[in-house]
């Protein structure tokens, strides 16, 4: 009896945040913006567009690392959390390394210099989109432990989602090879390729820590 009474004291004075999911859900809009973007950038052919929605990408970037600066901060002044200190920081680092390999492909892209996206990289475009969106309606959820059959369902779905952009790249990879002779046109577009893949494959690796969370606690 006195052990629950102190324990709970402790808990009344101890410092506590609960604005994590408020942070998780910042930084999940933050991915879902920046892939809004990046599947705008793989359609355009103008390059004053690309430069403009560059910018873009670049500045959500960094808003989406400063709130993942924000979290890791928290975790250093409070001492209740709604999850183990170490799924805080997996799910944000998860979630700010979507963004960050999205961001990835048109700073390579710049990098190489003139080109353009194939239409198979337009599609992994429009398939980055889905597969954040789906992340962000996980995170969403997250706050309630009622939803997780609701969660596990979404993060299945993002599983399937990273299946489509597997059978998306192949085909792309298949066709550049068949089609492109030119060295570094070949080059560019195998690197931009693997960074499509790598950015929706993040995705996956963000729901897997979503889905281990709920699995901890059903």
């Amino acid at each position: 009896m006195a052990g629950g009474f102190f324990s709970r004291l402790i808990a009344s004075l101890s410092p506590k945040s609960d604005n994590y999911f408020a942070l998780f859900n910042e930084l999940a809009a933050l991915t879902v913006k920046g892939a809004k973007t990046l599947a705008t950038m793989s359609s355009v052919q103008d390059p004053a567009t690309f430069d403009r929605l560059f910018i873009e990408i670049t500045k959500t970037e960094g808003e989406a690392d400063e709130v993942t600066k924000k979290i890791f901060l928290s975790l250093h002044k409070t001492f209740i959390t709604p999850f183990d200190r170490w799924e805080i920081k997996d799910l944000a680092m998860a979630l700010d390394d979507m963004i960050d390999y999205m961001e990835d492909i048109p700073q390579r892209a710049r990098l190489y210099g003139p080109g353009h996206f194939t239409p198979e990289m337009a599609a992994l475009g429009q398939i980055a989109l889905r597969a954040t969106e789906k992340v962000q309606e996980a995170v969403l959820l997250l706050s309630d432990m009622n939803n997780a059959q609701r969660i596990s369902k979404a993060c299945h779905e993002i599983s399937e989602i990273e299946s489509d952009a597997d059978r998306v790249m192949r085909a792309g990879m298949e066709r550049l090879f068949a089609e492109v002779t030119d060295a570094r046109a070949l080059i560019r577009a195998k690197e931009l390729y693997e960074l499509f893949e790598e950015a929706v494959d993040r995705c996956e690796d963000a729901a897997d820590v979503i889905h281990g969370i709920v699995l901890e606690r059903i």
